[in-house]
């Protein structure tokens, strides 16, 4: 019963935290929305038992955030004297019917799943072992060419972001 408390619990607080990165007037407090919200999703895999999930969860996830929060500060800029800038636009409403079928379709196809019961044998420990040697085995390469291709992108962010101070 309490782990069910505890489920709902943070499935609110994912949803309420996510509704918070979209509508924040500000980069720093979109970037502490995600945070919390990629926090709420580890907690549901430690209720879930799988604790390697949630720590990959905090550590990469919550790393990405920090640089995200690095690449967004370099890459927005300020009205001059520090009035908010309007991030809405004319396509506002589109997007909102975007979003409004995406979440009908989502929905939809939640209700129309044929869900399998609940397995009555219980969680299966994998061993770390296993998980590593998958990881590094069959997707090394995968993993160094992300790793580059991230690297690329925030030197040419910092790039571009110092060219625009130079004007």
């Amino acid at each position: 019963m309490a782990v069910e408390v505890l489920w709902w619990l943070f499935a609110f607080l994912i949803v309420g935290t996510a509704i918070g990165v979209v509508t924040a007037r500000t980069v720093i407090h979109s970037a502490l929305f995600l945070l919390a919200s990629l926090g709420g999703v580890a907690a549901m895999y430690v209720l879930l038992l799988v604790e390697f999930l949630a720590l990959v969860q905090i550590l990469i996830y919550g790393g990405a955030v920090a640089v995200l929060v690095l690449l967004a500060l370099m890459l927005t800029r300020q009205a001059a004297g520090g009035e908010p800038v309007s991030l809405n636009g004319p396509q506002a409403p589109f997007a909102a019917l975007a979003g409004i079928a995406l979440a009908a379709v989502l929905v939809g196809a939640v209700v129309a799943s044929s869900w399998p019961a609940a397995a009555a044998d219980g969680p299966v420990d994998v061993p770390f072992e296993q998980i590593s040697e998958a990881l590094f085995e069959d997707f090394g390469a995968t993993f160094i060419l992300v790793s580059i291709l991230l690297l690329v992108a925030a030197v040419g962010a910092i790039i571009l972001a110092r060219q625009e101070d130079a004007d």
